[in-house]
């Protein structure tokens, strides 16, 4: 086994983990700091994505969270779904790659982190009201009746004009992706897949999201999962590149590993990156 190989299968530092973490929950504070802001912009933003839904004649939310204001318990359920699952379930999952799969954990880390940025940069720039939000449209708010108040407060406030992309589903497509990566058993793998489609129902019907804002946030999500790290190449490893061939592929030329040709007549072309992400 070479040194790339070893410094891949080895746990980064939990320290610098936790420092990557904390960097994003300053930066979150500081675009949830700029509400006052946002909140014009985002209230327009709302209207315009909901207005678009009606011309696409998706706008199925409404009618959706009417049923489920009239139904306490499912209320109940969605409501503290929504309120605690994303977090614990995410946070659940980067610990035990940490933990148990080291060689998975840094690009299913990186590709979180882009998650991220991606959707801070987004809140900051482009804010959207939630539907619960929008004056006059009659949604209910399922989770401020539910006892968490209009601010939805918890461990971590929510934004309250960052509904696209929706990070809910964002980070639970990156929980499917990253399980499937890593676990072998058929029946785990197919009932991960839940886990998304149960979170976009709950977002919607809540009056939290668009139905839209889950179709970009999962979006965001195979984007940033598609992602590959840059092999760390060191110099033993590249005076054997110069000095003899390097450990080839089964059925792939060494030429072609080293000088990157095109693949010869036979050899499949690498996946497209939206299809790398689900691997």
């Amino acid at each position: 086994m070479n040194r790339p190989q070893l410094l891949g299968r080895r746990r980064p530092n939990l320290i610098g983990e936790v420092v990557v973490v904390l960097c994003l929950l300053r930066v979150y504070d500081f675009v949830r700091a700029h509400a006052e802001v946002r909140a014009r912009p985002a209230l327009e933003h709302g209207r315009e994505v909901l207005a678009l839904e009606t011309h696409l004649r998706i706008d199925i939310e409404r009618s959706l969270n009417h049923w489920v204001a009239r139904h306490d318990f499912v209320s109940f359920l969605a409501s503290h779904w929504y309120q605690f699952a994303h977090l614990t379930v995410t946070l659940t999952v980067l610990a035990w790659i940490w933990l148990r799969h080291p060689e998975a954990y840094r690009r299913a880390r990186t590709a979180l982190v882009v998650i991220n940025i991606i959707g801070l940069a987004v809140f900051l720039l482009l804010p959207v009201a939630p539907p619960r939000l929008l004056p006059g449209v009659g949604f209910i708010d399922s989770v401020a009746n539910a006892g968490f108040g209009r601010n939805h407060g918890g461990p971590v406030p929510a934004d309250q004009y960052g509904a696209m992309p929706s990070l809910h589903l964002a980070w639970a497509v990156w929980t499917t992706v990253v399980v499937r990566r890593v676990v072998r058993r058929p029946v785990i793998r197919r009932a991960w897949i839940a886990y998304p489609v149960i979170t976009t129902v709950v977002v919607v019907v809540t009056g939290n999201h668009y139905l839209l804002d889950a179709v970009v946030g999962t979006g965001v999500a195979l984007v940033a999962l598609s992602l590959r790290p840059t092999r760390r190449v060191d110099k033993e490893s590249a005076d054997q590149t110069v000095g003899q061939p390097a450990e080839q592929t089964v059925g792939q030329p060494a030429e072609q590993q080293v000088t990157g040709a095109p693949p010869p007549d036979g050899v499949d072309e690498p996946a497209s990156p939206l299809a790398r992400a689900c691997q």
